[in-house]
């Protein structure tokens, strides 16, 4: 019997990108993973998340030029974490590899993913933000996971990555249970944590290069920042036991990462809620009502002090994002999750 080649051999890595309605941008990060040709079997595997345009066409236009291509129907469950998990199902590697819809990849990026995965077990890149964004008119002037990987405040245990340009080996996203489908941003930051938790370590290597997409528009721009807010304070609610747990320093008041350029607001925004409410004379219903009265008039009073920062039609982009990522810690809704309990074996101090 001969042993099976090309698209018929077992991958040596599933490529993994959740789409919802991307006709606009798939073409461009298909035709990056058209152009990489391994020498070696692999496979990519878009997952519709229930796309109304003509994602599910161009996926299917698309594999007959590229063969390792398969289109997964993940339309049962909806979110991007949903997508994820239910296209692993389906891959066949030992090794997964996740892009975005959106976005494209450098080149090199899948023999590099491929080489850290059989050196890691969980590996990611950086974000590089030039290539696809030179024509924009409104958008934020920073990118995020520029050279090293995201330490958030009060999780300085942990490092994080985005899930647009993340590799792990089968057996770790099993071990963990994938992507948490009920959060709805901060899935990626979730995930990273509890692999780590569960005793794998996250690796930067900086030649897993990713072109993002920046959003564009002040509009797009505070309702990414405002989810991306909001999935930090549920992070704060699902990781509480470890933000209690956390040293606080005078350097606490700066990020360490810039996945959330806050500035002023990292320290408060940081800190998970108490749950303990004021002993006196209000009512549950008055105590919040007072409660969002003051959180209110603190971010009108921020919103205000930043704006005097605005110096170039860049500042005020960034502005718009950091007064609505505030916005979505301070006022967004939090999905209810299971808290999460670190095992007794975890280590505290990683030094």
């Amino acid at each position: 019997m001969s042993t099976p080649t090309g698209a018929q051999a077992r991958p040596e890595l599933s490529v993994v990108i959740p789409a919802y309605d991307a006709e606009a941008t798939l073409g461009v990060q298909l035709g990056a993973l058209l152009a990489q040709r391994p020498s070696w079997p692999w496979e990519v595997i878009v997952s519709d998340n229930g796309s109304s345009d003509g994602t599910r066409r161009l996926v299917q236009e698309w594999t007959v030029r590229m063969p390792e291509l398969r289109l997964v129907d993940a339309s049962a469950r909806r979110g991007p974490s949903a997508a994820r998990n239910i296209a692993v199902t389906q891959a066949r590697s030992e090794a997964l590899a996740f892009c975005d819809a959106d976005d494209m990849v450098a080149d090199g990026w899948v023999e590099a993913m491929h080489r850290a995965l059989a050196e890691h077990e969980f590996v990611a890149g950086p974000f590089e933000g030039a290539r696809l964004n030179a024509d924009l008119t409104s958008s934020v002037t920073w990118t995020a996971q520029t050279d090293r990987l995201t330490v958030k405040p009060g999780l300085e245990q942990f490092v994080t990555a985005g899930s647009g340009n993340m590799g792990v080996r089968t057996a770790v996203f099993d071990e963990v249970g994938g992507f948490y489908e009920g959060a709805r941003t901060a899935e990626d930051d979730d995930f990273c944590i509890r692999v780590q938790l569960a005793g794998h370590d996250l690796v930067f290597d900086p030649d897993i290069v990713l072109h993002v997409r920046r959003r564009d528009g002040l509009r797009n721009i505070a309702r990414q920042s405002f989810a991306y807010g909001a999935g930090e304070r549920w992070l704060s609610h699902r990781y509480a036991l470890l933000y209690a747990q956390a040293p606080r320093t005078a350097g606490d008041d700066e990020p360490v990462g810039d996945d959330e350029p806050v500035g002023d607001d990292a320290r408060t925004d940081s800190a998970p809620a108490r749950s303990t409410p004021p002993a006196g004379r209000f009512s549950g219903l008055a105590r919040r009502g007072r409660a969002i009265a003051v959180r209110g008039a603190s971010f009108v009073r921020k919103a205000f002090r930043k704006a005097s920062t605005i110096r170039r039609p860049g500042d005020l982009s960034d502005l718009v994002w950091r007064l609505s990522w505030s916005a979505g810690w301070k006022f967004g809704r939090v999905p209810e999750a299971p808290p999460i309990v670190p095992p007794p074996t975890w280590r505290q101090d990683p030094s």
